[in-house]
This record gives structure tokens, C-alpha cells and sequence, in this order.
């Protein structure tokens, strides 16, 4: 056959890169009703970087997340229930 099988991780890491490893530690322990919280200095690139990261992570470890209002130089979100 000519197929090989791909594992969630491998098709994120052909579809634009693998998640960043401190979004999938920080995600990963995380449970419904928490969340997080960063500032684009800390994070060290901009919004919208970020946000794109989270949902990514979120979508690969099967987690659903909502951001939620906060002020322009941060990112705020929560883990919520599926």
C-alpha cells in the first residue's frame, strides 16, 4: 500500500508547524472552567500569534477554548466544556 498512516501530531506538524511545546504543556493541564492568561511582551510575539497558537494546541489535544475580552496588549481564554 502507499499510504502511511499520520497521527494528529504529524498532521499539525505538516500543516504549518507543530505547536509550540509550552502551549501544549500549559493547555494540557488545564481543566474546563480554568484558563490563562499572557501579554504579547511576555509572549514576545503579537495577538493574533498567539490566539492562533492556543487554537491550534486547543484543536490538537481535543480541548475546546473561548477567549475572552481583555485589554489590546493581552490574551485571555478559558477551557470550556464540549
Amino acid at each position: 500500500m502507499a499510504f502511511q498512516k499520520l497521527t494528529r501530531t504529524e498532521i499539525g506538524a505538516l500543516s504549518g508547524g507543530a505547536p509550540d511545546e509550552e502551549y501544549v504543556n500549559f493547555l494540557s493541564g488545564l481543566k474546563a472552567g480554568e484558563g490563562g492568561r499572557t501579554t504579547i511582551a511576555k509572549a514576545k510575539v503579537g495577538r493574533q500569534t498567539i490566539k492562533s497558537r492556543l487554537k491550534k494546541t486547543a484543536e490538537l489535544l481535543e480541548v475546546e477554548i473561548k477567549f475572552l475580552r481583555s485589554a489590546p496588549e493581552e490574551v485571555v481564554f478559558e477551557v470550556v466544556e464540549k
